[in-house]
């Protein structure tokens, strides 16, 4: 009788460790850090985050990054098969001067976040001084020069558009969108760089915010700019779908931005076939109301 009370008991035992669910890990320190912590300079500037997160025990993490500047960043899941650390990453290139930050936000097992990792941007504006030369930076006054007209005998690319374009309407509000950015040397000289030397970008800008206000947002094309003729163009798109009848396009719509960035050391070279003689026309804003308009 003894025996079998204890065949019960071990039998009741063994039977609870196999239902009980297994604990969870918990998440006991997380941090995050930027290199470089500041910079001064041509933007846009490639900002490299890494940060790490801690467990007790094994178990899933689910985690994402986010930034001073509001943008949603996706959640991402992190195994681990035994106590202790691992390493995550991302970057962020803008060209907003001032002070941000991004941080890593734990969501599961436990909520939690990471200190700010902290830099300050400063954009530097005009034309690199070539060594043992002083003279004022060759610019054309605004206004002048119209869009589209070659300028005199220089190299001169220019943010020249942005179009919106439906490519595919799903309902009367609902459709696909294209986005394309167009470049084009409106000087009377061939523009000829390395590839590394000139590019361009395609910036979607944070929501609900006026064009001239606008800073940060996300790079959703680049293309670099090696050998532009006179007169010729050069597009970099990007397609999203958009809703005009929601509040998070039709109330508070995007701004694009197009954006023609140098390497510093452009000017100091021996050729002046990659110096853009105006750097005055090398931002192009459109708003995405335009875009509602469209989708009527």
């Amino acid at each position: 009788m003894k025996r079998t009370k204890l065949l019960i008991v071990l039998a009741v035992v063994i039977g609870a460790l196999l239902v009980t669910p297994e604990l969870t890990a918990k998440v006991v320190k997380v941090t995050a850090g930027v290199s470089p912590t500041s910079w001064s300079g041509k933007c846009p500037k490639r900002f490299e985050f890494k940060g790490k997160i801690t467990v007790d025990k094994p178990g899933v993490v689910k985690y994402k990054w986010i930034r001073s500047d509001n943008a949603n960043a996706p959640v991402k899941t992190l195994s681990f098969r035994r106590p202790g650390s691992q390493t995550v990453d991302t970057y962020w290139q803008l060209s907003a001067p001032g002070e941000h930050w991004e941080a890593i936000e734990i969501l599961s097992p436990n909520p939690m976040k990471s200190n700010k990792a902290v830099f300050k941007l400063k954009c530097g504006r005009g034309l690199v001084a070539r060594p043992g030369v002083v003279k004022p930076a060759t610019t054309i006054k605004p206004g002048i020069i119209k869009p589209g007209t070659l300028t005199r005998a220089c190299p001169d690319p220019a943010a020249y558009e942005i179009q919106f374009r439906i490519v595919r309407r799903y309902t009367q509000f609902r459709g696909r969108i294209r986005i394309t950015g167009i470049v084009k040397n409106i000087g009377g000289k061939a523009f000829v760089a390395g590839p590394n030397q000139a590019k361009a970008y395609l910036y979607q800008l944070p929501a609900g915010i006026p064009c001239a206000n606008a800073t940060g947002g996300t790079i959703v094309a680049q293309k670099a700019i090696t050998n532009l003729a006179a007169g010729a163009t050069l597009s970099l798109s990007w397609e999203r779908d958009w809703n005009s009848s929601s509040p998070s396009e039709g109330e508070f719509p995007h701004c694009y931005r197009l954006l023609i960035t140098y390497d510093p050391d452009i000017y100091m070279d021996a050729s002046k076939d990659n110096d853009d003689c105006n750097q005055n026309n090398n931002k192009k804003d459109r708003s995405g109301t335009e875009i509602n308009d469209m989708l009527k």
